[in-house]
């Protein structure tokens, strides 16, 4: 309906006319109530039966069994209050909320639905100490939520591992030792027709002298022959003395080194000579023989000196991070080895190490407006991509509380709205005229987009793909989010990715995705994040929320962005009611001066007053 101008001042000033009689009736007709009611109040309270007028009322809750009196001992409430924490459905959705909430999603003190209640708190004696008068000036408060959608980098540790082990190292050289093997150090036995013989060689080395002394009383032994150390001896003789001849021979220590003796083949001769050897077998032998051998050999003389050797396992180059800390993963004390049959003891502090990377900082990304404002909590997290099983980037929703309040007075228990602001509180529209020009800015630049292509693929808010080198060797890290043009240390970087992290910092990429981009002999020396980068904070919107998070379309792999518009269909497809213009309101306003809900309001009221007082001649 439309009112032409003379119209509207004719109404106005009917308004101003009729106002103050319907004023003085109303005042009339609650006086005259207020006398009739006059002393109902003490009967009202006398006969007022709380069971009628009070839901589920008891005289005796359950309750009142805590309380035993002043002169009953105190009952245990806390195996009460644990039982109940346990059991009844408030502290299972308690405790579930305790187990399921990230450490660090915990909302803050100056958050509005805390503040709320602790204003309230403060506040409550004024309604119980005498000087309330049944009527207070009372703002009227209704609390939105609202979703909004961001990125950023997670924080991301890597371990490598260092285990201690005891090794060591020989040092020394050659030295000249005398060695004896005595009688009984020489084992004896029958080899075909003949006594064979060896011994244990007690040290490696090389037998550089050596003389074979036979002893005993056994005639056939002093015309036995014999083959021992390289050397032949025709007769063996008795308690003789032969110089053998071993020519350099080696010896390992450990080894059997063997020869053999005997009558020629006779093999009951030389039976006889192996009783007489060992000292058995013969009944009735009345006679011995042993043989005792001296030897010069130049042995090793080694020295093997232990030492603590560290290993270091990491899947990662740790020029990527930086050290974080060290924990000890097998206690220290001694440890012991054996060489060659020796013992060597060592000491350690600790013999395992567990050290900590910190190969990517969390970063504030698009979400800092969200983080540092106490009435918006994280409601949900996705990691947007993943490299080597470790996340990258994340995509978070945060719900943030509003209130929007209205004045007016409370009396007897009913509120009555002073101005037209109640209305904005109970709607519960927050900044509700920006979320609708938003929505239309988006379709009418889509709009624009595919008005100027002619082609058969028509499509939307296009963007391109762009690279930023996330570590290289003797380069900083170009894909910051923050201190472009601050930090010296990224001289280094390309215009392009300067630009790149100017573009970021305005809100106008995606993060598609991290991949290594150079490796030499199978170790990564240089790794790259992709972006679709767009023209306006719009398209990002839509490219993201849109056709990413509504629809299911990527954006391709890290290496190969596909940074393509949308089509027709797809746009027709899109929820644009669901999707969260925030980043976008800071552009509108700085565009054209759009006002918020309550600024709309309070003009509108304005010029409604101007307009009366100018029809009233100015009066109030």
């Amino acid at each position: 309906m439309t009112f032409s101008r003379p119209l509207l001042t004719l109404f106005l000033a009917a308004m101003s006319f009729s106002v103050p009689v319907t004023a003085n009736e109303q005042y009339n007709q609650g006086s005259e109530f207020a006398k009739g009611i006059k002393g109902q109040e003490q009967s009202a309270i006398s006969g007022f039966d709380p069971a009628a007028a009070l839901p589920n009322y008891t005289s005796t809750p359950t309750e009142s069994g805590y309380y035993g009196g002043v002169t009953n001992s105190s009952t245990d409430l806390t195996s009460q209050g644990n039982a109940a924490l346990n059991q009844s459905d408030a502290g299972k959705a308690i405790t579930e909320s305790i187990l399921n909430t990230p450490s660090d999603n915990k909302p803050s003190m100056d958050a509005p639905f805390i503040s709320v209640g602790t204003d309230a708190q403060d506040k409550a004696e004024s309604v119980t100490d005498g000087s309330f008068d049944g009527c207070v000036e009372q703002d009227v408060t209704n609390t939105e939520y609202t979703n909004h959608v961001c990125s950023r980098d997670t924080r991301v540790d890597q371990y490598c591992s260092r285990t201690a082990t005891i090794t060591g190292d020989w040092s020394g050289g050659w030295a000249q030792k005398y060695i004896t093997i005595q009688p009984s150090q020489f084992s004896y036995y029958m080899s075909g027709s003949r006594v064979g013989f060896h011994f244990t060689a007690p040290e490696s080395g090389q037998i550089i002298s050596a003389t074979l002394f036979v002893g005993g009383t056994n005639g056939f032994m002093q015309n036995a022959s014999s083959s021992f150390l390289n050397t032949y001896i025709d007769k063996l003789g008795r308690n003789s003395t032969h110089t053998l001849n071993p020519s350099g021979m080696n010896v390992k220590g450990g080894n059997a080194v063997s020869g053999d003796l005997g009558y020629g083949n006779e093999t009951a001769i030389n039976n006889i000579i192996l009783c007489a050897l060992v000292g058995y077998g013969c009944p009735g032998l009345s006679f011995f023989s042993s043989l005792t051998l001296n030897m010069v050999m130049n042995v090793e003389n080694r020295v093997f000196t232990p030492r603590i050797e560290w290993k270091e396992n990491c899947p990662f180059n740790k020029a990527e991070g930086a050290l974080t800390g060290s924990q000890c993963t097998e206690p220290g004390g001694n440890r012991t080895i054996y060489v060659e049959g020796k013992p060597y003891t060592m000491y350690s502090d600790c013999w395992a190490y567990k050290d900590s990377y910190l190969t990517q900082s969390q970063s504030e990304g698009s979400c800092s407006q969200y983080i540092n404002n106490p009435a918006c909590t994280v409601a949900n997290r996705q990691c947007a991509y993943e490299l080597d099983g470790f996340c990258l980037h994340e995509n978070l929703t945060y719900s943030c509380e509003h209130k929007t309040t209205g004045s007016g007075v409370m009396c007897g228990g009913t509120f009555f709205c002073k101005d037209g602001s109640c209305a904005q509180a109970e709607a519960g529209k927050n900044n509700a005229f920006q979320k609708a020009v938003s929505e239309l800015a988006a379709v009418a630049a889509a709009g624009k987009d595919v008005a100027e292509l002619n082609g058969a693929d028509v499509r939307a808010f296009t963007g391109k793909a762009q690279f930023c080198k996330k570590f290289a060797a003797g380069f900083s890290n170009c894909c910051k989010d923050s201190g472009w043009g601050q930090d010296i240390g990224l001289a280094s970087c390309s215009s392009e990715e300067k630009a790149l992290g100017e573009a970021r910092q305005r809100k106008l990429t995606i993060d598609i995705g991290e991949f290594c981009s150079k490796k030499v002999l199978g170790v990564c020396v240089e790794k790259k994040r992709s972006y679709c980068i767009f023209d306006s904070k719009l398209a990002q919107i839509v490219q993201q929320q849109g056709r990413q998070w509504q629809l299911g379309v990527g954006f391709g792999g890290a290496s190969s962005p596909d940074c393509r518009g949308i089509t027709v269909e797809q746009l027709q497809a899109i929820n644009f009611d669901n999707l969260d213009f925030s980043n976008f309101y800071e552009d509108l306003q700085n565009g054209s001066t759009v006002p918020e809900d309550n600024a709309l309001l309070q003009r509108v009221q304005q010029q409604i007053k101007d307009q009366v007082n100018n029809q009233t001649g100015g009066a109030k």
